[in-house]
This record gives C-alpha cells, sequence and structure tokens, in this order.
C-alpha cells in the first residue's frame, strides 16, 4: 500500500479534497474551491457536473503540490445526494426550465418535485417501507418524474441518470456502476441480506420504467475498487496505477469517517453510537446488525456503510443554512457583517462572544422559541409542506437581539435532535442508549458545540480529526487499495475528546422541549383553520 489518498467531498456549495496518510489518517493537505448554485425561483435548486468536475481537478492538484504522485494509490468520492443528468457522449442534459444544458444537476435541496413525491406515496407501494413510510421529494425518483412530467425532451434525451458521487466516479474511471450506498438510500433500489435488485413493480407503479435503463444495473459496495482512466489520471495529476474506490453520500461518508474514533476495537466499529453529521443540513445516523423500520426514519438500509450492517438515517433539511438565513436576514446583521469583512463565521463568532458574556445565556431566550422547518421536515414527521415559526419577538433590533436569535435557532435544531432519538423504536436496538451522541466537527464547529452542550441528556463524543466526512472517503480509497474496510476504520479513525452534558440546564431544556411540541401541534391547527 502506498503513502497517502485522496478523499474527495462535494458539498451544497463547495468540493474539498484532502490528501491523507494511510498509516495514521493525518489530513496532510486540504484545498476547498467553491462551487456554482442555480436558484432560479423559490425551491429550485441546480448545478453543473462540468463545474463541479474542474472543481474537483483543481482541488485534488493543490493537495498534491509537493507530493510524488505516484506514492497516491487511491482516490475516492463522497458528494450530497444530487440526481445529475447526462445525455449523448457524456455531455450535460439540462434539468432547467431555461433549458440551458449548463445546468444539469437537481440539487438534494431542491423541492420541485412535491407533487410528484405525493402522487408516489398515495401508490402506498411496499418499496416505500424503507424510507419510513412516505417518499421524500428530496429522493431521486419523484424528480425523475418531475423531468418526465415537465421537461420531456430532456428525460427522453437522458441517457444516464447519476447520483452526483456516482457521477464524480464515473468521470474517474469510466465505470458506469452504482454504488449501493447512493441507490439504495436515494433510488428506492432493494439490498437486503441475500438480495439486491430493482423492484420493477414500483417503477411501474410510478410511471418510471423507461428509467431504469438510465440508471444502472451494475452494483459497487463498501471496499469495491476500479482502475482510474488515462484521461482522468492526466486531468487530476495522479499516477495510472491509482485505485478509485467506493462513492457514498456525503453524509454517510462523515459516519463511515466516525465510527471508528477513540480507539474502537474492529469488531464494534460501527456499533453504539448515534452520528450527528452537520452542515447545510443534519444528519442523525446509527448502524445496527440488525434490521428495525420506524415511521418517519429513513431506513434500515442493508450494506451502504458497512457490508453486514443496517444503517438507520433522520435528519433536518435545514441545519447550516437555517442559521445563516436567520442571522443573515436580521436588520442587525448588515453593520456587523461589514466590521467582520462580510464574513458569516466571523459574525457568528461574535454573537458566540455575546451569548458567553451573558451571566444567564438561556434567559435570553426565555421567551423567544423557534420552529425550525424553513424548508420543511424532513424526520420525524415527514412532512415538506411545513413552515419555519417564530415566537416571542419585540420592537427591539440589537445586536443582542440577533444573538439571542441565534441561540434560539441552535435551541430548536438542538430539540430536533431529541425529538428525533426519542422515538422507542428508533432507539432499540438502531441506537445506543441515551448517553452518547458522536460528533463530527466539520465547518461549523460553533453550531455543533452548541448544539452538543445545550443538551442535558447526551454525553458527546466530539472527533478530533478536522472532517470526517473527507476521512471517510479517504478510508473508502484507503480500502479500494486492498485491506478490508473494518481495518481501515480501526487503523485511521482520529482521536475524540469527551463532553459532558449540560445537566444545569435541564429543566430549561425540558420546558424547550414542550414548546416545540406545541408549536407544530399550533401550526396544524392554524391549517386546518384556515381550510375550514
Amino acid at each position: 500500500m502506498g503513502k497517502y489518498v485522496i478523499g474527495v467531498d462535494c458539498g451544497s456549495g463547495s468540493v474539498r479534497a484532502g490528501l491523507f496518510d494511510v498509516a495514521s489518517g493525518e489530513l496532510l493537505n486540504t484545498a476547498v474551491k467553491d462551487i456554482l448554485i442555480n436558484n432560479p425561483e423559490p425551491d429550485y435548486y441546480e448545478q453543473s457536473s462540468d463545474d463541479i468536475w474542474n472543481a474537483v481537478i483543481i482541488t485534488v492538484k493543490q493537495v498534491l503540490v509537493n507530493i510524488n504522485a505516484e506514492d497516491v494509490t487511491g482516490i475516492s468520492f463522497c458528494a450530497t445526494c444530487s440526481l445529475v443528468a447526462l445525455g449523448t457522449t457524456g455531455k450535460p442534459e439540462s434539468v432547467s426550465k431555461s433549458g440551458d444544458s449548463k445546468w444539469n444537476i437537481v440539487m438534494w435541496m431542491d423541492h420541485r418535485a412535491g407533487e410528484e413525491a405525493n402522487a408516489i406515496n398515495a401508490t402506498n407501494h411496499s418499496v416505500l417501507k424503507y424510507v419510513g413510510g412516505s417518499i421524500s421529494l428530496e429522493m431521486e425518483t419523484p424528480k425523475l418524474l418531475w423531468l418526465k412530467k415537465n421537461l420531456p425532451t430532456n428525460y427522453r434525451n437522458t441517457e444516464q441518470f447519476f447520483d452526483l458521487g456516482d457521477f464524480l466516479r464515473w468521470k474517474a474511471s469510466g465505470s458506469l456502476s452504482r454504488s449501493v450506498c447512493c441507490i439504495v438510500c436515494k433510488w428506492t433500489h432493494v439490498n437486503e441480506e441475500g438480495q439486491n435488485f430493482w423492484d420493477e413493480s414500483y417503477f411501474s407503479k410510478v410511471g418510471l420504467t423507461d428509467a431504469l435503463p438510465k440508471i444502472g444495473n451494475t452494483f459497487s459496495f463498501p471496499g469495491d475498487s476500479v482502475q482510474i482512466s488515462a484521461e482522468a489520471a492526466k486531468e487530476l495529476g495522479l499516477g495510472s496505477g491509482v485505485k478509485v474506490g467506493f462513492s457514498q453520500i456525503d453524509a454517510h461518508s462523515g459516519v463511515l469517517g466516525m465510527i471508528g474514533c477513540g480507539n474502537v476495537p474492529q469488531e464494534r466499529v460501527g456499533l453504539g453510537r448515534l452520528a450527528l453529521i452537520s452542515g447545510t443540513s443534519t444528519c442523525h445516523m446509527a448502524l445496527s446488525p440488525k434490521s428495525v423500520m420506524v415511521p418517519g426514519v429513513w431506513g434500515p438500509y442493508y450494506g451502504v456503510i458497512l457490508k453486514d450492517m443496517y444503517l438507520s438515517e433522520a435528519g433536518q433539511s435545514a441545519a447550516g443554512k437555517l442559521l445563516d438565513h436567520v442571522v443573515m436576514s436580521h436588520v442587525a446583521y448588515p453593520e456587523l457583517a461589514k466590521e467582520c469583512n462580510n464574513s458569516v463565521g466571523k459574525v457568528l463568532s461574535y454573537l458566540e462572544d455575546v451569548i458567553r458574556k451573558e451571566a444567564n445565556p438561556n434567559a435570553l431566550t426565555e421567551d423567544l422559541h423557534i420552529w425550525p422547518d424553513y424548508h420543511g421536515n424532513r424526520s420525524p414527521l415527514a412532512d415538506p409542506t411545513l413552515k419555519g415559526m417564530i415566537s416571542g419577538l419585540t420592537l427591539s433590533n440589537t445586536r443582542t437581539d440577533l444573538a439571542a436569535l441565534y441561540l434560539a435557532t441552535i435551541q430548536a435544531l438542538t430539540v430536533n435532535t431529541e425529538v428525533v432519538t426519542s422515538k422507542r423504536k428508533w432507539k432499540r436496538p438502531a441506537t445506543p442508549s441515551k448517553s452518547w451522541l458522536s460528533v463530527g466537527v466539520s465547518q461549523n464547529q460553533n453550531f455543533i458545540s452548541k448544539c452538543t452542550l445545550t443538551l442535558s441528556v447526551f454525553q458527546s463524543l466530539f472527533q478530533t480529526v478536522p472532517s470526517p466526512v473527507l476521512l471517510g472517503a479517504a478510508m473508502s480509497a484507503a480500502a479500494a487499495v486492498g485491506t478490508e474496510v473494518r481495518d481501515i476504520v480501526s487503523k485511521m479513525a482520529g482521536g475524540c475528546s469527551i463532553i459532558q452534558p449540560n445537566a444545569s440546564a435541564k429543566g430549561f431544556h425540558d420546558r424547550k422541549y414542550r414548546v416545540f411540541l406545541q408549536m407544530v401541534a399550533d401550526q396544524k391547527k392554524y391549517r386546518e383553520i384556515m381550510k375550514s
């Protein structure tokens, strides 16, 4: 095995590449390149596969500076669960009403396919049991159905539909195999012990039988590898012997990067932890050797992270994005941003300082409450039509008021984590007891740490690796060279630190929890009134 592997993470707004030492799991070099997002109208979010691949080329070359390319033996990709459309000879096929072929990706957070998701759920097909009973409009088959209905020519002209991670693997190798991580979790592919198939009756029932030839019938599993293509090796500055590993959804890559931290014995890898992966959205992920189905919780998905484990997945559609939106929408933001050189991160750090200096920070939000579903509810309610709510606004618009709003938003996201994990079946056996929460420290460390400290019920295991998502991709790259995935996880996992629950805030937190549940009940009541 060579010295180095490269993990590439394509997030919502940027591509990141990381060069890792295989022996230690240390992140040696990293590079980031912003990518384009087209938001032509509310709830429509589109990207360009050409733009993303160019960002991959740039970032991979940057992490190779002063490195002998022949010492790199593997590369692997993870990405958001976004839908890529390619026409003849691999050219981009437009998914945009504008017809511009540049925009050939429907992003994961795109909500155009609401009617199509409702139509699919009305079928009550058996595959829906794997998505908590109802499919999300963020998943791929509702989006395929939208394209077929609204852009029929583009749909017909598309020869390959990829999940974004599989597209990147194809660009690097020419392989058309689809990752079970992507297609099982987002495309309704069935993967159970001894079974691996597309349920053709589902595609027939929803009117997508003609999509099956476009989404592939060869599959890739954790630990798999293919050879890098000569063209990609030249573009990326890598040697011709590099292996391209199993592609993953970004959050799922983060789970792989986290489950071994803290010197977990190989036989315990993947057990006893609930992983919180946070960025634009938040994912709550748990692995189990047993299959557990829970309404409103996605899965269980077999073999998508480790070959012999089931994944259960819940989450919040907007988390980091919600924080940015709430803060940037406040009247006090423009002046503060100017002082902070228009850096959102610096603004959030300033607000953290304001909160820290308060003798009793919770007093800031005693009468300020937020329901955080500005972009619908992913779980456990599985209702994309829910809206955000704020109770407790005044005419005051100071920076302290902005800090209070920021804190209230974090508290709302935190309470939602407890709501998700409080479902009895979800906890048994898919998650551990209510004492451990493994947290991957990502770009928004302030958000994650504040969430953790606000909770009064979890003991949290903080990973010291700068990017568990990149690390997970690097682990897949290392496994591609020939080592079993669990061995790689044990070998490359970073250290951890423990944060104890904030016991002094338990009474306050419990009251916030009760208000939180009341807010959604009130919203539903308002809808009933307006419909009467």
